[in-house]
């Protein structure tokens, strides 16, 4: 669904792009005399570049004991934000909190909490949000209910 936006967004870009390069003002024609060979030049045409992207993910949505969606895929630079919709919950990547969470060599761990206070939880709607630099995959849990599969993952790519 990301990646469709992404390209519809882009789509979008350059068609505007193309439209805007074909404009050439009054609308008349235009004669030109030349007394030496015309040159040919070549102009870069800038590439539109995806803008980075807010992914949402709900914490504890109806109740469950669940991230949702529990498995994304975003590009290097997007931010997830999770909003807590129940109580509870805490989304943690720290490797302390739990055995199932992974990251990519070189990226820093993250956490809705500060230090190393793993069963601190969010209040019903606090939103957390992490922007993403290091690509790779990453994998988090809820530390107060990874043992129940409370675990979400995030696939980041170049």
């Amino acid at each position: 669904m990301v990646r469709r936006r992404r390209f519809l967004k882009a789509a979008g870009s350059a068609t505007i792009l193309g439209t805007l390069a074909g404009c050439t003002g009054g609308g008349g024609t235009e004669t030109t005399t030349t007394t030496s060979p015309p040159t040919e030049t070549t102009t870069a045409t800038p590439t539109p570049t995806p803008e980075s992207q807010v992914v949402d993910v709900a914490v504890g949505p109806e109740k469950r004991l669940r991230f949702d969606p529990e498995s994304i895929e975003i590009r290097v630079g997007d931010t997830v934000r999770w909003t807590a919709l129940s109580p509870g919950h805490n989304v943690t990547s720290k490797p302390g909190a739990s055995e199932k969470c992974k990251n990519p060599e070189g990226a820093e761990p993250f956490a809705s909490y500060e230090g190393d206070t793993h069963y601190a939880i969010m209040e019903v709607d606090d939103v957390y949000e992490h922007t993403f630099t290091v690509p790779g995959t990453y994998v988090y849990v809820c530390a107060p209910h990874e043992d129940q599969g409370m675990v979400g993952d995030i696939t980041v790519v170049e």
